[in-house]
């Protein structure tokens, strides 16, 4: 009996050492009032220590539906259900817009510079597969694109193919409006509107809409300035001139070329609307221009005379039959470089600034 006692009285001091080991504040927790802070602290905690779920939201800017054209220059349709995550670019306006859009990382393949890249360009063009030549449609069908951008040549036969083989393999396609794909010229004028269009549906096929809409401002403001300071003076005449051995295509009205002058402060002199033929010396002439620019691209030459750069004027400057020209005589002929005024895209505002530059200096003073 006694033992009984014995072991019921251990047990009863066991327990109450237990008890007494126990961390008071679990008790004093549990009976303290739940106040806001108190309420808002925990929140926090739970919200912390709970796994981060991946965004599932798809951009508003989807589906999207962008009008481009096929090789019969017809206008095609076709929707992106998202940016396109591997493109192919081709030539200076679409490899120097995307990566003025930030979108280096986008581009698998790209070919088809007439030059160097934009200064202000080259470090994000040293990340992507630049191709020195073109390669085969079975080499960049090899890189899996989801987008191609390109001019209207980019399609043909001898290329890529029309634009319905990509489509039909989910690959979106976007021809440079101005690179002949909407027409003859004389019947769909080339503008920097449709240069500003390329840049601003760029930028809504990628959803960087902002971006694209900063660049497209810049030029417009520019020739806004342009505009404002001209508006009561007269404007210097000018033409915009590529020799051809023996005679001059004209960069006129119908033409991006042309357009570019007039943005930038010229009246145009030759090249009016719907004339679109080549000039002769004599004509050139016969209307005496304020000032002439001189087209020029790397690698261009007249016979077998190098003539890019600087030294494309001297086809004007040094032939003596145009030595009685008043452009010549005060010194008013200039080169110009054919990626400012032909599918220009981030070049539209340097081919604005090369004209006005040189015809309204103290505008830049």
């Amino acid at each position: 009996m006694m033992k009984k006692i014995l072991t019921v009285l251990l047990c009863g001091a066991l327990c109450l050492s237990i008890s007494a080991c126990q961390p008071a504040s679990n008790k004093e927790t549990a009976e303290q009032p739940v106040t806001k802070e108190t309420a808002e602290s925990e929140t926090e905690k739970e919200a912390e220590d709970k796994p981060t779920e991946e965004s599932t939201e798809v951009s508003a800017n989807y589906p999207l539906t962008i009008t481009t054209y096929n090789y019969a220059k017809e206008p095609v349709e076709y929707t992106f259900e998202k940016a396109p995550e591997r493109v192919w670019a081709q030539n200076q306006n679409n490899i120097e817009t995307l990566l003025a859009l930030g979108l280096a990382d986008k581009i698998v393949g790209a070919c088809g510079l007439d030059g160097e890249v934009r200064e202000d360009l080259q470090d994000e063009f040293a990340k992507i597969n630049y191709y020195e030549s073109m390669p085969s449609k079975e080499e960049i069908l090899a890189l899996e694109p989801d987008f191609i951008t390109g001019w209207y040549s980019t399609f043909s036969d001898k290329r890529l193919g029309d634009v319905d083989f990509w489509h039909e393999r989910n690959v979106g396609t976007y021809m440079s409006l101005n690179s002949a794909c909407r027409g003859p010229a004389k019947e769909n004028p080339q503008t920097i509107d449709e240069e500003c269009e390329d840049i601003l549906n760029l930028g809504k096929i990628f959803d960087v809409e902002d971006r694209a809409q900063e660049i497209v401002d810049e030029i417009q403001g520019e020739v806004e300035k342009i505009n404002t300071h001209l508006k009561d003076q007269t404007r210097l005449t000018a033409a915009v001139l590529e020799d051809e051995g023996g005679t001059y295509r004209v960069y006129g009205e119908d033409t991006l070329g042309g357009n570019v002058a007039i943005n930038g402060g010229a009246e145009l002199c030759v090249g009016k609307h719907g004339e679109n033929a080549n000039i002769s010396a004599e004509d050139l002439i016969a209307v005496n221009p304020d000032a002439i620019f001189m087209v020029w691209y790397d690698g261009y030459s007249v016979g077998d005379v190098d003539y890019a750069g600087e030294h494309v004027v001297k086809l004007i400057t040094e032939d003596p039959k145009f030595a009685s020209l008043d452009t010549v005589k005060n010194g008013r002929v200039y080169p110009i470089n054919l990626s400012g005024i032909y599918c220009s895209g981030m070049r539209t505002l340097d081919g604005i600034l090369d004209v006005a530059t040189n015809l309204y200096p103290e505008l830049y003073q």
